[in-house]
């Protein structure tokens, strides 16, 4: 049995069990939501996030990822935030505090936090149908298909999607670059 689906499972029976799994996921789930929501929404949101997998617990089945299990939750938990509020997120510097910067020189921390400024702001400023679909697949590391069945989207579509928001990234990625 894979390692998340072992934490999942004995969570509501150990609560260091809850905070391994918390661990595992903290870093690529906290960036998602901050991407898929803002900054300000992300902290309530994760909260949100790691409630509904504390309660939902007994009842996962491992049939297929747990990073999939669970971003499938997030996602739910900020469409439901977005439909609320209906804003954009907010855009460069959102996600840097989330990443870690490891041991680089200032020039260097000052090259990667401008770099990633620009990634994140590229990626806030994807319409949203396109935003989701992108995060999902690179930050929640689900299939296509998955991805499309979360969404209720035919597969084409959620292909065409994110080929969309790969053209718009690479775009204003390459404005950067000049």
């Amino acid at each position: 049995m894979p390692e998340a689906d072992r934490l999942i499972q004995g969570c509501r029976q150990d609560p260091e069990l809850f905070r391994e799994l918390v661990g595992l996921f903290q870093a690529r789930l906290y960036s998602f939501l901050i991407r898929l929501a803002g900054r300000q929404a992300a902290d309530d949101l994760f909260q949100e996030v790691w409630l509904r997998v504390y309660q939902a617990a007994p009842r996962y089945e491992a049939r297929g990822k747990a990073a999939s299990w669970i971003f499938k939750i997030a996602h739910n938990v900020a469409l439901q935030h977005h439909g609320r509020r209906a804003k954009q997120p907010e855009a460069a510097g959102d996600a840097l505090d989330a990443l870690p910067s490891g041991d680089l020189d200032p020039a260097a921390a000052g090259e990667r936090a401008e770099t990633l400024g620009q990634v994140d702001a590229a990626i806030a400023a994807l319409p949203f149908e396109q935003r989701q679909v992108f995060l999902l697949r690179e930050f929640g590391g689900m299939p296509f298909k998955e991805v499309a069945e979360l969404l209720e989207i035919p597969l084409g579509t959620a292909l065409s999607r994110m080929n969309a928001a790969l053209e718009k990234l690479r775009g204003r990625l390459e404005d950067f670059r000049a």
